[in-house]
């Protein structure tokens, strides 16, 4: 997966980033760096196909954030420390916030977009993000029943999970080995995974970012997979009424996990974002 060195950790306090820059072991002509920022509860590996399509022309960062792949997990977390997180990181990084275009996929889209609304970042991408948390029944379930009672019915492989996984994350038209390829990427993390880490979402219940989605002033991509049932193209179309300088594109055949199911599409409408950013300076 990675061409360019290997994955390294950074302090965030007392917690501990595992982080992963190309630019440790290739060179850039130009200052631009892409901050991936991943779902939940999502890893480093999500981004595969975007980190081997474009490291070799940009330099990128991607990261387990707090609580997830092999990054230390907390009990409790809050929208601060992801955002203090990300600023460690580009400190540390030694990089300018206005050289940076951050990338974030569901979760992810929600920091990216809180992060971007007190900085002036240099783009922005919103994969498959919402304005606000809206608990539905599993939400419910794995908040107040003990994991004896979900664990193994919501994140054990089974014949079960399978179906569920496929109907929830990704579209009908999506082939069976892309869908294969995700539960082989992602079945021991899930099945490692603390169960509370599964309760983040818990911690967020507030976050509510129709109200201040109009502060956001840089230039702001929104993407969307047609057929995503946990961040429907609504929630999409909510951000691009909302942010004031962006767009939406409908990736047609695609769900929630369009990183998976359209990579190559998904990182096409990337790069020329890039491109139009790089000509507008």
């Amino acid at each position: 997966m990675f061409r360019c060195g290997k994955p390294f950790y950074i302090d965030v306090g007392n917690i501990k980033l595992n982080v992963y820059d190309s630019a440790e072991k290739c060179s850039y002509r130009e200052k631009l760096a892409l901050i991936f920022l991943h779902g939940l509860p999502g890893q480093i590996s999500n981004w595969k196909h975007q980190v081997e399509y474009f490291e070799r022309k940009y330099r990128i960062i991607v990261y387990d954030q707090r609580g997830f792949g092999i990054s230390d997990k907390p009990k409790k977390v809050s929208l601060n420390d992801y955002l203090q997180d990300l600023d460690k990181i580009i400190e540390s990084r030694k990089l300018n916030t206005e050289d940076t275009i951050l990338i974030g996929h569901s979760f992810g889209g929600m920091v990216a977009q809180a992060y971007a609304r007190t900085h002036k970042v240099k783009g922005l991408v919103l994969i498959g993000s919402l304005t606000k948390i809206k608990p539905d029944i599993f939400d419910k379930i794995i908040w107040y029943l003990p994991p004896i009672f979900w664990r193994k019915i919501l994140y054990k492989e089974t014949p079960l999970t399978r179906r569920l996984y496929r109907r929830i994350f990704f579209s009908p038209s999506t082939p069976k080995e892309v869908f294969e390829e995700f539960i082989k990427d992602n079945k021991e993390y899930l099945e490692r995974l603390p169960a509370y880490v599964f309760r983040y979402t818990r911690f967020f219940i507030d976050y509510d970012a129709t109200k201040w989605l109009h502060e956001i002033k840089v230039p702001t991509l929104i993407i969307v997979g047609r057929d995503d049932k946990v961040t429907p193209v609504s929630e999409s179309k909510l951000l691009n009424k909302l942010i004031p300088n962006s767009r939406l594109i409908i990736i047609e055949d695609a769900g929630h996990l369009v990183l998976y199911e359209k990579p190559s599409e998904l990182n096409g409408i990337i790069e020329e974002f890039i491109r139009e950013l790089k000509y507008s300076m």
